[in-house]
């Protein structure tokens, strides 16, 4: 049988001893098997053996019994019809004879596949169609419809590009001189198909997904977004159909692209914040393999968590959720530093301590109030905060305490506070009946404009007596406990409540004392103010007299030689006329 597809293969035919309807005996026909054929186009040849039984004549029939024509031969002779094969003697008598026969024909053309099989109903695709016997093909149709152009590569294989067709399956023909080849549902015409995310589209995913990326077209790589919270692709459109939007689908892989601060104390206790995705359901949190104190969960992009104790160095942040855990390397601790006070604590002093507070850690504002000075002296890196303490100065023999402050140089006309010092004795004797138990406070204030007005601020620890006045002592104007030339010595003498005001609960006095005037020392307006005062309780006299402040010697001895002159004075006036 030949085989109308690919004809140079070995076939099987019949071999008959005499020609069809010559009177030969029934089933005289044997089979034949072809073993060799030489290429066509040519005389073909065929060998093998035949036993002949009663004919000299040989014919050569196809099993195929549609015949030669149209399964890949034509124009069949037969170039030999062997020779008298068999002789009557006593009967007839056949021998085994080898013989040799000739097919003559054309072989035709055939077509075993295409690639792309699928193209656009708009055409225009290249296709390759693969078969025998191409040369010198006149004609490719896709379904009786001529292709828009097509080139013969080799005899067996045909470059074509489709025409414009209807969508479906069409039979592909290759037409040559020797006749068409015919593929059928060689090729199928379709319409665009535009792409379409899938049912992956909007699910959230701790890993790329993989399978239902689009409903429609087909799928590109998967890749993490920049900033890794979700993984995309696109779904690109078949037979020029258009490409989908992007796809998209959350990643619930965790991670963490910050922790601040960036560093803490080795003591732990301190709060960081962890910022990152997908942190909603955490269920641990570690800094350097050490257990967070404690950590809470504020959002899906936030942790608030407070730090293990832990050595310095660097320290790995791991967050841990149902899918997945993540690692943040730039967080670290430091050694912790616990604050410690300086010299300055327990110390007295009448003016608030400026240096010398900590000796580890730094120091806080001051405070005062109620007899001590106040202070924190703060650790570093997580550190513990000591707090410190200094009592006011001793001022009187009774316990109470004092300290002094003074205004911003800005706010006081340039004035500060050089020295403040309380006093052990007195400069001078207090005036006759006036009574105190405190010890002078001894000021200097500079840097003020000269001649102007500084103000100071005396605190006590227990109120001072609601009689008391603050005595000044030093030069005064005119008036101020002296007269005359008296005033230029140093001398007692109160200060007006304008220049001295204590507060309401008498904890308290302000001094108002101007350079060069009331209440400066040495009475001279230089940029400088200093003499020493305290609160005293002045004598007073019987029936509640005004408290009058005791002269100074020189003042006594100019009192003893006046008189005389008063009482020579007082006769003249009382002498008659």
């Amino acid at each position: 049988m030949v085989n109308a597809h690919n004809p140079d293969t070995p076939f099987t035919m019949q071999v008959c001893g005499s020609a069809p309807g010559d009177g030969a005996p029934a089933g005289d026909c044997q089979p034949f098997t072809a073993a060799a054929m030489a290429p066509s186009p040519g005389p073909t040849t065929f060998t093998g053996s035949y036993t002949a039984r009663a004919s000299s004549q040989v014919w050569v029939i196809f099993a195929d019994p549609s015949g030669p024509a149209g399964q890949g031969y034509r124009l069949v002779s037969r170039s030999s019809t062997g020779g008298h094969l068999c002789r009557e003697y006593m009967g007839w008598r056949c021998y085994a004879q080898s013989w040799v026969m000739q097919l003559q024909g054309t072989l035709l053309p055939s077509a075993t596949g295409a690639s792309p099989a699928v193209g656009m109903a708009s055409g225009g695709l290249s296709i390759n169609i693969e078969g025998a016997r191409f040369t010198g093909a006149t004609a490719v149709a896709f379904g009786g419809t001529p292709a828009a152009s097509f080139q013969v590569e080799s005899d067996t294989r045909i470059t074509a590009v489709t025409p414009a067709h209807a969508v479906g399956p069409v039979t592909i023909e290759v037409t040559t001189p020797e006749g068409t080849a015919t593929l059928d549902a060689g090729f199928t015409f379709v319409a665009p198909i535009d792409g379409a995310c899938g049912n992956a589209q909007g699910q959230p995913t701790a890993a790329a997904p993989t399978t239902q990326l689009c409903s429609a077209g087909q799928a590109g790589s998967v890749l993490m977004s920049g900033d890794r919270t979700a993984y995309l692709w696109t779904c690109t459109g078949l037979y020029g159909g258009n490409a989908s939007p992007q796809c998209a689908a959350p990643s619930l892989l965790p991670f963490i692209t910050s922790a601040g601060p960036a560093s803490a104390g080795s003591n732990g206790g301190e709060r960081i914040t962890l910022i990152g995705h997908a942190l909603d359901g955490t269920t641990a949190v570690t800094f350097g393999g050490v257990a967070a104190a404690r950590f809470t969960v504020d959002s899906a992009t936030q942790i608030t968590a407070t730090t293990p104790a832990h050595a310095a160095g660097a320290a790995t942040v791991e967050v841990t959720t149902p899918h997945g855990t993540a690692q943040h390397t730039g967080f670290g601790f430091v050694q912790s530093v616990n604050g410690a006070c300086g010299a300055a604590a327990g110390q007295a002093s009448i003016t608030a301590p400026a240096t010398q507070l900590c000796s580890a850690g730094t120091g806080g504002r001051v405070a005062s109030a109620g007899g001590a000075y106040a202070w924190a002296c703060e650790g570093a890196h997580g550190g513990t905060t000591s707090q410190c303490t200094a009592p006011w100065a001793d001022t009187d023999s009774e316990g109470t305490r004092a300290s002094v402050s003074v205004p911003d140089a800005a706010a006081n006309q340039g004035w500060t506070l050089a020295g403040a010092l309380v006093q052990s004795s007195l400069p001078m004797p207090l005036p006759q009946g006036a009574r105190s138990a405190f010890t002078p406070l001894s000021l200097t204030l500079e840097g003020g404009q000269t001649g102007s007005r500084a103000s100071v601020t005396v605190h006590y620890s227990q109120p001072v007596p609601r009689d008391a006045v603050y005595l000044k002592f030093g030069p005064s104007p005119e008036g101020h406990g002296c007269t005359g030339a008296a005033c230029a010595r140093p001398h007692w003498y109160p200060l007006p409540a304008s220049a001295a005001a204590f507060s309401a609960d008498r904890l308290s006095v302000t001094l108002q004392l101007t350079d060069g005037g009331l209440g400066d020392g040495d009475g001279s307006a230089n940029g400088r103010i200093a003499d020493p005062g305290l609160p005293v309780v002045l004598a007073t006299a019987p029936g509640g007299a005004v408290p009058v402040p005791a002269l100074g010697p020189w003042a006594l001895a100019l009192l003893a030689l006046l008189a005389p002159l008063a009482g020579v004075a007082a006769r003249r006036r009382l002498a008659p006329r």
